[in-house]
């Protein structure tokens, strides 16, 4: 990636990740407030249609134990309990149940009818003869056999439609309570209170909820009372022969569409599910989200022009840098860059061509001292470049840089120096610990130049090993391989630290980098760790299997090389 596209690219990060993360928790916050509203205020209004409904039941309940304090009408319910009394209702009971059941439902036009069932099948209703069957045996019905099993109890009868009414084509939930003898407990029939459906739907006319919202109302056992909208008994069978249940807020989908489920549980005798669409509840935040959606549009706009003309006014003086720099590696010198600001690029341009200077005023030096010498070079070539001419010639170098008062060029080649009369003397294989660590701090004063305070270097060798001997030249390949590597000459910044220690068997020294690693399958054999390898095999050969190189490392932790050295 050039650098022009790295500039452009940070720019849209900077701006352009900040804005969306402001976007989507904006977004995130505000759908969830509003469904935490809309679940609230949701919840408030099935509590209070469950808790108006339970207490119509409550009622209905007490009503249903009106006949038995009544004489007349259990005088007539104990006359019919055997089918030899009279097939069909006198007229005197017709009128005495048809006033009392009428009592009942006066003024409750929430009731679809009042009916007491006797023994031996006669019907009595509020609704009169017309509408009504005078005989009704049909113990199969679900509700008959409900009430019967209830020994007496009030019971809730789950939404049906009553077959004993003529010409019935609504639906409607029931109070019915099996009517026994207060003397003996005898059953004399029943009584059946049924509800129309129109009592919940008016409790719901006030009540500000989704048009597409589904309301179910079901009994204790799950049978279903009351519903609107989608079908949510399906729903609830479905996870129930799946072993599951609905969950409280917890998404579910049916017919493509989704909702969320606000399931509220009463001390009464119905609970009410409903179902709310879950595209009308995010609707509102459907509009922020395209807002954000657009100012994200014209912002990323901007930000890109914005780049574009940060990203010419960086790198122009820095791709003129590059072109002088490819002529200066062509032997140009000559050249000189116009700094454009007073800035760190401008800075730079006028030390490149300071630098340009110097290496123009060294390299006449240089030519100089060859045409001075020209004889004794020549001669040198041919005797394979005598080593101390090579001493010599850098001493020169120093010299010079001292009379044009470049100290740090002077320090550098008085480095360079050691280092190469170090490397170049092959008279001992083994060296005291002190010269090794001279040699490596030469090296380190190079470097440090070189790096310009990328990589820092700090050495903690106790003052008992430096009389210890060691094979010569082991540590500071470690340091380079550490720089080059680890470090990639620089370009990641950090600390290399060279340490010593000892037990009683073993001297350790380590050299440790803060580097980019390596990974775990890779081998000192592999890539470019041949100075490892080349390390390792010379102290097994100079020192035996004992000595030995270790390596730990975790990529983008660092490296750190131990050699052990057996004591002698």
């Amino acid at each position: 990636m050039s650098l022009r596209l790295k500039i452009i690219v940070l720019f849209l990060a900077i701006v352009l990740v900040p804005l969306n993360l402001l976007g989507m928790i904006t977004y995130s916050y505000f759908s969830k407030t509003l469904e935490d509203q809309t679940y609230h205020y949701t919840v408030q209004v099935i509590d209070q249609l469950n808790q108006n409904v339970n207490a119509f039941i409550d009622e209905m309940h007490r009503l249903s134990l009106l006949p038995l304090y009544d004489r007349e009408i259990l005088t007539i319910l104990k006359n019919r309990t055997e089918h030899s009394y009279s097939y069909y209702p006198q007229t005197e009971e017709l009128e005495r149940m048809s006033s009392f059941l009428s009592t009942l439902s006066y003024n409750r036009q929430e009731l679809s009818g009042v009916h007491i069932m006797t023994r031996d099948g006669s019907l009595f209703s509020d609704l009169g003869s017309p509408r009504t069957v005078h005989r009704f045996s049909d113990e199969s019905s679900f509700w008959q056999q409900r009430i019967q099993q209830g020994e007496g109890a009030s019971l809730l009868v789950p939404a049906h439609e009553p077959a004993y009414i003529v010409g019935n084509d609504k639906t409607v939930f029931s109070v019915g309570r099996l009517l026994r003898d207060p003397d003996g407990f005898r059953p004399l029939g029943m009584i059946k209170v049924d509800i129309e459906m129109s009592f919940i739907e008016s409790l719901l006319t006030d009540v500000d909820l989704s048009e597409e919202a589904s309301i179910t109302m079901v009994d204790r056992d799950g049978q279903l009372i009351y519903e609107t909208g989608k079908a949510i008994t399906p729903l609830l069978k479905q996870a129930d022969s799946e072993g599951q249940t609905l969950v409280e807020r917890e998404r579910v989908t049916a017919d493509g569409v989704n909702y969320l489920p606000v399931l509220r549980q009463s001390s009464g005798e119905v609970q009410t599910i409903v179902l709310l669409p879950e595209d009308e509840i995010v609707g509102a935040s459907q509009s922020l989200r395209m807002v954000t959606i657009g100012l994200m549009v014209v912002v990323s706009g901007v930000t890109l022009l914005l780049a574009q003309v940060a990203e010419r006014s960086l790198t122009k003086p820095i791709f003129e840098l590059r072109q002088m720099m490819q002529k200066a590696e062509k032997g140009e010198f000559q050249h000189r860059m116009k700094p454009s600001s007073k800035d760190e690029l401008g800075q730079l341009a006028l030390s490149y061509n300071h630098m340009m200077k110097q290496i123009n005023e060294l390299i006449a030096k240089v030519y100089q001292t060859e045409i001075r010498e020209k004889d004794a070079e020549i001669k040198a070539l041919q005797t394979q470049m005598n080593p101390h001419f090579i001493y010599n010639t850098l001493e020169h170098i120093n010299m010079i840089a001292i009379t044009k008062h470049e100290y740090e060029l002077s320090d550098m080649v008085a480095s360079l120096g050691r280092l190469i009369r170090y490397s170049i003397d092959q008279k001992t294989r083994f060296v005291p610990l002190r010269d090794e660590l001279l040699f490596v701090k030469a090296y380190i004063a190079i470097q440090e130049k070189r790096l310009e305070g990328k990589v820092t270097f700090d050495i903690a060798i106790p003052e008992k090993m430096l009389t210890l001997f060691i094979p010569k030249l082991i540590i500071q390949p470690l340091l380079e391989n550490a720089i080059v590597h680890g470090h990639q000459h620089g370009e990641i910044k950090g600390r290399i630290g060279v340490k010593g220690w000892q037990d009683h068997s073993f001297s350790y020294l380590e050299v440790r980098d803060q580097g980019q690693g390596m990974k775990q399958s890779m081998s000192i054999e592999t890539g470019n760790r041949v100075a490892l390898t080349n390390i390792a095999d010379r102290l097994e050969l100079l020192l035996g299997e004992q000595a030995m190189l270790t390596i730990k490392s975790e990529e983008g932790i660092g490296t750190s090389v131990t050699i052990t050295l057996p004591k002698t």
